[in-house]
């Protein structure tokens, strides 16, 4: 597509899959600030996205493809992300990345639009990052309060959908739902599920099986005991919220969830909380539905494919005033890619 006028340009690194597809939904409901807008696939690739209206072709990502590139969106694995991000800050772009290869190093801002704007021009490796699919759920929530009480502590049960590793996560719940599904005589013997699964792939992304189950280990275990998820979950909530010092205990736990995370959190905060009040701030929050009228609570299948995030359940021990009890649900993706096209244009404001 040719440029249009003296408007940056923009390019879409790693043009593929069911993040891209949200991403170009998110630009094309936004304000058109762009000039050119490119589609970069890593590899020999073939296909189009409608753009403003026409198909347009997906190119092959080359050195030569980001030149005269002025924001790149990355849509990367983190390991090709490590490899093509300085090839295009040299180029002369400022990345935007989504994944997680950046997002706690230092020098690279980690930037929600909707709380801390202000760091996204103080990126001196020319890198900014967004929050990864867990803590997107979360933060909103979180700063909403915070900004009201002062956070002091989160504990956190993170119910993980299938999506988390992948669209092979999705892919690989599905075979397990197929392959039970209509047996009655399954799920009351232990081991009885494994059997009935015994004939798929021995290469489920997951360590036990996901139907009829849930797996109380999302990422790989550290010596520690804590997985590698929950403490990246744990340092990107400080990070994005400036509150280095704020005491984080999360859980999570592989659920049966095609996609959309759901999170079961207990808040403590250093101001005593009144519940009416607390709910009328998530109530005000712009992008915050919040569901507490008897028989409304958040659930992944209600919230998948739109934009805000669902907020139930806030509720309160009376003996404990300065905590509060509260269930979250978000379609991720949508989040992930609205926050990397408003990071965007932060940036070109």
């Amino acid at each position: 597509m040719p440029p249009r006028g003296d408007r940056p340009t923009l390019a879409l690194v790693g043009a593929k899959g069911r993040f891209a597809r949200a991403i170009l939904q998110i630009l094309a409901m936004r304000e058109d600030r762009w000039g050119e807008i490119r589609l970069l696939c890593d590899g020999m690739t073939t296909g189009t996205h409608t753009v403003r209206g026409r198909e347009q072709r997906i190119e092959t990502l080359t050195p030569e493809s980001l030149r005269g590139v002025d924001i790149a969106l990355f849509n990367l694995s983190a390991e090709a992300t490590t490899r093509w991000a300085q090839i295009a800050v040299d180029a002369g772009a400022i990345v935007v990345d989504a994944s997680g290869g950046h997002r706690l190093e230092d020098g690279v801002p980690l930037v929600l639009p909707e709380v801390n704007p202000e760091r996204v021009h103080d990126h001196p490796r020319g890198i900014v990052s967004i929050p990864g699919p867990v803590a997107l759920t979360a933060i909103d929530t979180a700063w909403v309060l915070h900004q009201g009480w002062r956070l002091r502590e989160l504990v956190v049960t993170g119910l993980i959908a299938s999506v988390s590793p992948g669209s092979v996560g999705m892919e690989r719940l599905r075979a397990e739902l197929d392959a039970v599904a209509g047996r009655r005589d399954i799920g009351l013997q232990a081991g009885d599920v494994r059997r009935a699964l015994s004939d798929l792939p021995d290469d489920s992304p997951f360590p036990a099986p996901l139907a009829l189950n849930v797996v109380p280990v999302v990422g790989t275990t550290r010596e520690d005991g804590w997985t590698t998820l929950e403490r990246k979950f744990a340092d990107e909530l400080r990070k994005v919220l400036d509150l280095p010092d704020l005491a984080v205990m999360a859980t999570f736990v592989q659920v049966p969830v095609v996609t959309n995370h759901s999170l079961s959190v207990h808040a403590t905060f250093q101001r005593r909380v009144v519940v009416e009040r607390a709910r009328q701030a998530l109530v005000e929050a712009p992008e915050i539905v919040a569901l507490d009228a008897d028989g409304e609570y958040p659930t992944p299948i209600d919230s998948v494919g739109v934009d805000p995030r669902f907020v139930g359940r806030v509720r309160q021990d009376p003996q404990h005033p300065h905590t509060l009890d509260l269930f979250i649900c978000a379609d991720s993706l949508r989040r992930g890619a609205g926050a990397l096209v408003r990071t965007a244009e932060l940036l070109v404001a």
